[in-house]
């Protein structure tokens, strides 16, 4: 397979990933700020795995949202929920990334409903090349400390 053809199916790869990932934010209930919530539907969308939440902690179960859907890793889809967390303003309101140059997570959730190749076209290039590197297993993105995760059935 040539490079270019790598590279395509690995955006067509990331855009589905992220597309099931940041759909779990209902614009009925547009977030705030980063929290449980936001991070139990990133992680369940992304690893196609419930999960249950309970103190601000989440744990994994082995019910899957849909079946026979290969996903990302736990860990994977952890790191790209991090990479939002730290370089995308959560909406137009969050000033805490200062010299963001690319769409809020909500905004970015709305638009990957109805157009993704589109709504990935606005992203910055450092925020997909992170995302990429979760997906490659490259955890060196810069995180914050995570919502503490248990594995439970």
């Amino acid at each position: 397979m040539s490079t270019k053809r790598r590279i395509g199916a690995g955006v067509v790869g990331l855009a589905l990933v992220a597309t099931l990932g940041l759909t779990g934010c209902n614009q009925d209930n547009t977030p705030k700020a980063y929290n449980t919530l936001t991070q139990q539907n990133f992680l369940e969308l992304c690893t196609n795995l419930y999960f249950n939440s309970s103190d601000d902690t989440l744990a994994v179960t082995s019910n899957t949202i849909k079946a026979d859907v290969k996903a990302p890793t736990q860990a994977q889809c952890q790191c790209q929920y991090d990479v939002f967390v730290n370089q995308v303003p959560i909406n137009d309101n969050d000033i805490s990334k200062p010299g963001y140059n690319g769409p809020n997570f909500t905004d970015l959730n709305a638009e990957l409903k109805t157009d993704p190749a589109k709504a990935w076209a606005t992203v910055p290039a450092s925020v997909i090349d992170a995302v990429t590197a979760c997906l490659k297993g490259d955890a060196s993105t810069s995180t914050t400390a995570p919502v503490t995760t248990t594995t439970g059935a």
